[in-house]
């Protein structure tokens, strides 16, 4: 891989690729941009033929489409035709994606369990309404239930392929209802994910991890096994690793322009470019991948990057960690947690 020997300019091309095939959405999610009603992005559909153009550009390399993002995807009524071509020969392009189940249709059931789909990811964080609602503003666990039941039924009968995965995010206010999901899952007959909640889905690598904590501890489970961070000194519990993304996989919104990940959300003013405009190959190896490439690799560059404002973040993190560890093993003091960001 390029990045192993320091390559800033990239060997080859992504094999995994995120799809946005909107970022409308039905719920009003209070830790998501999209559901707070961030007014920094524009809003639109990922239309079928651009789209078509795009898996065709990708087909010659990827191995995995992610078909969702900032969005809910079935409110896209081509979805399930998105899904359909992305396996179909030539491109043989594995496909993923992730849905809330309060606005599918009966026909899109269908559509998404006889598209050749590999993984449907079901978003339900509550086996109650009240609990369920207090995140998924909007949702109804009702009719979510109904719908998954709906997905069970009509793989069965159509004998698809298609993984179906319960997600499960814990946050405070979900934590204990953590076994009583499990339970429920494996009633129904599926694998159940258990994930921790990050801060702030936009701003979580981009801003002071204490000052995340400060703003949104409030969601963050009080049982560490569940938590991302340490409440106590307000850092994350594990170090975050060199990041590979600019160099195994980019992420293109409903509008054509390209990201390095799936982390970042969507704001023009940090897009790599613009594949409806631009050969991807030229964007990939462009004016910003590659000083991005570099900020990550520490080598010098003159062009600021989201990747930049991530690092930095991490760094600082990186710093305030090793600094408390030079004090502790200076005074013996474990509880001598200062920030000194």
């Amino acid at each position: 891989m390029g990045y192993r020997l320091g390559f800033s300019k990239a060997l080859g091309m992504p094999k995994l690729i995120t799809l946005e095939p909107t970022n409308h959405c039905n719920l009003k999610c209070p830790l998501c941009p999209t559901g707070v009603g961030d007014t920094s992005v524009e809003y639109g559909l990922f239309k079928l033929d651009k789209y078509k153009k795009v898996i065709d550009v990708f087909s010659k390399w990827a191995q995995t489409v992610q078909l969702f993002s900032w969005g809910e995807p079935v409110l896209n009524k081509s979805f399930p035709e998105m899904i359909r071509y992305a396996p179909q020969s030539p491109h043989k392009i594995r496909s993923t994606t992730s849905v809330n189940l309060n606005a599918v249709t009966d026909d899109q059931i269908k559509g998404l369990l006889t598209s050749n789909l590999d993984a449907l990811h079901i978003s339900i964080d509550g086996v109650t309404q009240e609990v369920y609602e207090k995140y998924r503003v909007g949702g109804n666990l009702g009719t979510v239930f109904n719908n998954l039941k709906k997905l069970i039924s009509t793989k069965k009968l159509h004998k698809s392929k298609t993984k179906i995965v319960w997600d499960f995010i814990v946050m405070r206010q979900n934590e204990h209802q953590v076994e009583e999901a499990k339970k429920i899952a494996k009633e129904f007959g599926v694998p159940i994910n258990i994930d921790c909640v990050r801060t702030n889905l936009k701003e979580d690598t981009l801003k002071p991890v204490d000052e995340m904590i400060d703003t949104y501890g409030k969601w963050l489970p009080k049982n560490p096994m569940y938590n991302s961070y340490n409440m106590e000194t307000k850092k994350r519990n594990e170090s975050m690793e060199f990041c590979k993304s600019p160099w195994m996989e980019t992420m293109v919104n409903w509008n054509g322009d390209v990201f390095p990940c799936s982390c970042v959300h969507t704001e023009e003013k940090d897009r790599m470019g613009n594949i409806f405009e631009q050969d991807f190959k030229e964007i990939w190896n462009g004016e910003k991948y590659v000083p991005a490439r570099k900020e990550l690799l520490g080598q010098s560059n003159d062009v600021t990057t989201i990747c930049h404002t991530c690092k930095k973040m991490v760094i600082q993190e990186e710093n305030r960690i090793l600094t408390n560890k030079y004090l502790i093993g200076r005074t013996g003091i474990k509880n001598q947690q200062k920030n000194y960001s």
